[in-house]
């Protein structure tokens, strides 16, 4: 596995240029690595800027504060919908969007376009704001929507167009991502056989593959020689299969563990949910397994990927599919689960 670019050692960009950028997008967990993209070409091109992230606690983990970010503003989104209709709460979130305007932002980017991370750009004060698209009727009138952006398919590649209204920034392979030192060292695997995780979770119901199809994956793999471990937080779905056949860390790890255990992975598979652009990002050949959402516009961004899709129900994808794809991805000979 290749290592994200060490910080030290980014290419010479406008190092005389420092432009103070502000980048909202609050949720959620694979959306903000896909943004990651974009913060990451940004760093490339002007080592010396001064990088910005608004986001909610539960997402900030997936993001770098080493090399990618200067900082990161916390809005607490879910605790103000405890008391969204108490003046308290109005008041601190006002006080955290102003709170924004001391970095005086030369750009402030919306690669949301909810309501909640247009009134974030718009007030930062930013001497320039642009909105990768507006998702209501308030989010529009707040900031200038990107044209450009508006072409593209794929979410990556939309951020980047909306950048590049901003000058020249060209797409990076991978974005810069936590390096996970610590967190490697206390997940608990062997290490001496090639390690593939599974990622039961899902975001809806109508995206989820059943348990008993993941069972079998998972039974056929530990048989071909395969370290198998379950991962996901907790009320995410668990494997529930017993003895040496797979390690069920469902609930059992912290966000940065799950990654830990992702970029260890020869393999991982996923539903259409966030590890599977953890596991992108990382450089981790990943196998998707899609439903209602267009892989066009929401598979992990990665040459080394498989997306299966067969309509609109991931239930309907056969195991077979899934086990030759993890075969193909790391080179091993046709695995079946029959």
């Amino acid at each position: 596995m290749v290592a994200s670019p060490d910080r030290k050692r980014l290419p010479r960009g406008d190092r005389n240029e420092r432009p103070r950028v502000l980048i909202a997008r609050f949720s959620a967990i694979g959306d903000c690595v896909m943004a990651a993209h974009a913060a990451t070409a940004i760093r490339l091109r002007f080592p010396n800027a001064h990088l910005v992230w608004a986001v909610e606690p539960r997402c900030a983990e997936v993001l770098d504060t080493d090399r990618l970010l200067d900082e990161i503003v916390l809005f607490p989104r879910d605790e103000w919908k405890k008391q969204r209709s108490h003046p308290a709460t109005w008041m601190d979130q006002m006080r955290r969007y102003l709170s924004l305007r001391r970095f005086r932002f030369d750009w402030a980017l919306d690669l949301q376009g909810h309501s909640k991370t247009a009134l974030c750009v718009r007030l930062s004060g930013a001497k320039r704001r642009l909105a990768v698209r507006p998702t209501d009727a308030f989010a529009k009138m707040l900031n200038p929507v990107s044209v450009r952006s508006r072409t593209p398919e794929h979410w990556v590649e939309r951020h980047m167009a909306l950048l590049n209204e901003l000058g020249e920034f060209p797409t990076p392979e991978r974005p810069l991502m936590p390096q996970l030192f610590d967190e490697r060292g206390s997940v608990s695997v062997s290490g001496g056989r090639p390690l593939v995780t599974l990622s039961l979770a899902s975001s809806s119901e109508a995206k989820r593959y059943p348990v008993e199809k993941w069972r079998l994956i998972a039974r056929k793999l530990a048989q071909e020689g395969f370290e198998v471990v379950a991962v996901g937080g907790p009320g995410d779905p668990s494997l529930g299969l017993k003895g040496d056949t797979a390690q069920d860390l469902v609930g059992k790890t912290t966000l940065r563990q799950t990654m830990a255990a992702i970029q260890m992975s020869a393999v991982h598979v996923s539903a259409d949910t966030g590890t599977g652009h953890i596991a992108a990002a990382y450089g981790v050949p990943v196998v998707s397994l899609f439903g209602p959402s267009n892989p066009d516009r929401f598979r992990p961004y990665t040459r080394h990927g498989v997306v299966l899709r067969n309509g609109t129900d991931p239930g309907e994808i056969n195991p077979d599919d899934v086990l030759q794809a993890v075969a193909t991805l790391h080179g091993t000979t046709t695995l079946s689960h029959r």
